[in-house]
C-alpha cells in the first residue's frame, strides 16, 4: 500500500463524526424542506376546501331565495350565482381532480340551466345535488390530509 491510500484511510477514520454529522444534518434539511412544502400544499388544500364549503352554502341560500321567495325584489339577480358560482371553480383548482371536475359540471349546470331558477324547482332539486355532491367530495379530500 501506498502512503496516500493509508493517509486517506487514516483521515477518513480521524474525520467520521464529522462526515456523519454533516451527512445527518443534510439529510434533515431535505426532510425538512420537504416536510414545509407539504404543509404549505395541506394548508392551502384545507383553506379552498373551507371557502368552497362556505361558498357553496351562500350559494344555496340564494338558489334557496331564487327559487322560493317571489318578490319585485331585483337584488335577487343571477349575477350573484354566478359570481358564487366562479370562485367556487377558481378555489377547486387548489383541490383535487373530482373536486375540479364537480366545479366544473356545476358550471356549466349553471350555464345552461340559470334562467329557468324562478321557473321550475327541479332546477334548484338538480343545483342542490351538485353542490352536496362537491362538498362530500370537498369533505373526503380534508379527511385525507397529512
Amino acid at each position: 500500500m501506498n502512503s496516500a491510500s493509508i493517509s486517506m484511510g487514516k483521515q477518513f477514520k480521524n474525520n467520521i463524526l464529522a462526515i456523519l454529522s454533516l451527512t445527518i444534518a443534510i439529510s434533515a434539511l431535505g426532510y425538512n424542506s420537504w416536510r414545509n412544502e407539504q404543509s404549505e400544499q395541506n394548508r392551502n388544500i384545507r383553506q379552498a376546501g373551507f371557502e368552497i364549503i362556505k361558498e357553496t352554502a351562500k350559494l344555496q341560500h340564494f338558489l334557496d331565495n331564487a327559487t322560493f321567495i317571489t318578490t319585485k325584489d331585483q337584488s335577487n339577480t343571477p349575477i350573484e350565482g354566478w359570481v358564487r358560482i366562479r370562485l367556487i371553480q377558481s378555489l377547486s383548482m387548489f383541490m383535487n381532480e373530482a373536486v375540479q371536475i364537480k366545479a366544473n359540471f356545476l358550471l356549466l349546470f349553471w350555464k345552461d340551466n340559470w334562467q329557468n331558477l324562478k321557473l321550475e324547482q327541479n332546477t334548484n332539486n338538480d343545483l342542490s345535488i351538485i353542490i352536496d355532491g362537491m362538498v362530500k367530495e370537498v369533505r373526503v379530500e380534508l379527511s385525507q390530509l397529512n
